[in-house]
């Protein structure tokens, strides 16, 4: 079997450190083992990209002009869930390859860093089915965990998006196979975990970022 047992993810201990994104404006803690996607290779002005290559996870926050079609915070738990679909979607996957587990309302326990300044917050998990960069074939498809929170701030016109993507099953022909052995690797819930350590402390220190001023 290309199957090889592995200890838990490094997720579940992580140790952390403050981290500046988007110049600063905002601000989180993020497990220290990862490291700025932006210092190997572009990433759009919109988006800070962090990961650990050698499990194959990352962590992006996306900041996006309000969508104002089709999100509702009436839906199935919250926004994020549509977002979630719309990613899937984006990532071309297909009927069967993208399956949406739960959308969940979250509150400001969850945030407390925001002192209140968001009309909405949900998260959405679920597992898609997709390959790295322009892998292509069923050799090289992996199983990965997505997990994506959604922070509503119609104020500045924004909607925050924060992801946490973790492997759960490694295709033999996928370039991650090189350091995360092909296989089951890890098991579905950690993305949660690692995402709601995150929140906790995700902050925006300037709102000016938003071009509406403080």
């Amino acid at each position: 079997s290309s199957t090889r047992r592995r200890a838990p993810s490094p997720m579940t201990t992580d140790a952390s450190r403050k981290v500046p994104l988007f110049g600063g404006a905002i601000s989180a803690h993020l497990p220290t083992r990862y490291v700025d996607v932006s210092d190997f290779r572009p990433v759009p002005d919109n988006q800070e990209v962090w990961t650990d290559a050698s499990v194959d996870e990352s962590v992006i926050v996306e900041i996006l002009e309000r969508v104002e079609d089709g999100p509702s915070d009436a839906h199935r738990g919250g926004a994020a869930g549509w977002f979630w679909e719309d990613l899937a979607a984006v990532s071309e996957c297909g009927p069967n390859d993208a399956h949406l587990t739960s959308v969940t309302r979250l509150s400001s326990e969850h945030l407390p860093a925001m002192n209140g300044r968001f009309a909405a917050a949900s998260v959405a998990v679920g597992t898609m089915k997709m390959a790295k960069g322009r892998e292509r074939g069923d050799e090289r498809v992996n199983v990965v965990e997505v997990t994506l929170a959604n922070i509503r701030l119609p104020e500045v016109g924004t909607d925050l998006l924060v992801t946490v993507n973790r492997p759960l099953v490694v295709a033999p022909g996928s370039s991650a196979a090189a350091t995360t052995g092909a296989g089951v690797i890890g098991t579905g819930g950690e993305g949660w975990a690692a995402l709601r350590r995150i929140l906790v402390t995700f902050a925006v220190d300037d709102w000016s970022l938003f071009g509406h001023g403080d």
